[in-house]
């Protein structure tokens, strides 16, 4: 699935299509992870699982695949909002960033899910199986929405046909 390429990170980086906040940063505190799967017990940046990567600003043999980058903003340790970046390595050493994302929230990771998810959808032949799921799960719930709305209208039915009695 992955394949390993001679890389400069960062580099790589800084030619991706595209006007990011990001620098890849290798400062103290900041920190490079290659996204493996995801843990749903967890809500934090531990749900998102994978080897760091230290190595991102020099050439390096590196895994093609998707990365996580945290950068910290701010100059307030405690209260210091984090930039997260999300990017493919492509097996050709070029970087495609997926979403970046500023924030000082506990639960950032959960709103990065639904992109990693895609991602490996997107590298395993079951998209097409995934998306057919999705789109059961959707008429599902809108047969179900349609059902309590259909419920709620009953009951606002009831509630005026029994003013009017009263009156």
């Amino acid at each position: 699935m992955s394949q390993q390429l001679l890389v400069n990170i960062r580099e790589a980086f800084f030619n991706a299509p595209g006007f990011w906040q990001g620098s890849l940063s290798p400062k103290s505190g900041n920190w490079c992870k290659f996204v493996e799967s995801i843990d749903k017990t967890r809500t934090d940046g531990y749900s998102i699982d994978g080897p760091f990567v230290s190595q991102i600003d020099e050439l390096a043999q590196q895994r093609s695949g998707i990365y996580l980058h945290c950068e910290k903003k701010g100059r307030k340790r405690k209260a210091s909002e984090r930039l997260y970046t999300l990017f493919e390595l492509e097996a050709h050493g070029e970087v495609r960033v997926i979403n970046e994302l500023k924030t000082a929230s506990k639960d950032w990771a959960v709103l990065l899910w639904p992109e990693i998810e895609a991602y490996f959808a997107r590298q395993s032949d079951s998209v097409e199986v995934r998306r057919q799921q999705l789109l059961a799960q959707i008429q599902s719930l809108e047969f179900e929405l349609n059902q309590r709305r259909a419920e709620l209208a009953a009951l606002d039915f009831d509630l005026e046909w029994g003013d009017r009695q009263r009156s």
